[in-house]
């Protein structure tokens, strides 16, 4: 059995990169706060981060940044981790990638665009922006990792009944595409859309989709 800790999450009342984080804890079984910041908090706590950003998981006390460590802990914490160091390295590498995906020409500022904090830019409405932009971008990344996942199709830890944090983390992080993007944005890559279909489909994921706050991104 896992230790029991107190535990508070720090983040924004979206999704973004602080949902990952609470689906794991939802699908851990592990009580928390879920410490949702107003705008006008953020300049006095930004303070009281590790690095000024946000999400924070506060451990006993002990305050972790970076949202991949984060997830890196938890995962280890309560068993959605390799059974070996190759196994994690295999999750580290994965986890990167979904990560250079983000940063991506066309994908990384598409958030902060759907929340309204920045406009689309030369004039492009919604639709457009995401068909020129964030599709290509999307298709270069979920490309590598379909074929990652085809490469490794007899894999236990990748295709078998484990879940691990880094399938959250996909499910999370792809599933917004077709949410946010178009709905057959992910339709020629079958194996990520059975993989979102399989972390969806755990009971304590889709009782946390269904009561989860609606925000723009």
């Amino acid at each position: 059995m896992a230790p029991k800790h107190t535990i508070k999450l720090w983040y924004f009342g979206i999704r973004g990169r602080g949902e990952p984080i609470r689906m794991l804890l939802k699908l851990a079984g592990v009580e928390f706060e879920d410490v949702r910041i107003e705008m006008e908090q953020w300049p006095t706590l930004k303070e009281e981060t590790p690095f000024g950003q946000v999400p924070v998981l506060e451990v006993d006390g002990v305050k972790i940044a970076q949202s991949n460590a984060i997830m890196r802990y938890l995962g280890r914490e309560y068993g959605f981790a390799g059974a070996t160091n190759l196994e994690d390295a295999q999750l580290d590498m994965v986890a990167d990638l979904f990560y250079d995906a983000s940063k991506a020409e066309g994908i990384t500022g598409w958030p902060r665009m759907l929340l309204g904090a920045i406009p689309f830019p030369d004039g492009l409405s919604k639709t457009d922006y995401f068909k020129q932009r964030v599709s290509p971008a999307l298709d270069k990344y979920a490309g590598m990792f379909e074929a990652f996942l085809l490469e490794h199709i007899a894999d236990p830890l990748w295709n078998g009944d484990k879940i691990t944090w880094v399938d959250v983390m996909a499910a999370e992080f792809f599933g917004r595409f077709v949410e946010y993007g178009e709905p057959d944005a992910l339709e020629a890559f079958p194996h990520i859309l059975q993989l979102i279909a399989r972390v969806q489909a755990l009971p304590q994921i889709r009782e946390h989709i269904e009561q989860r706050p609606k925000t723009g991104f």
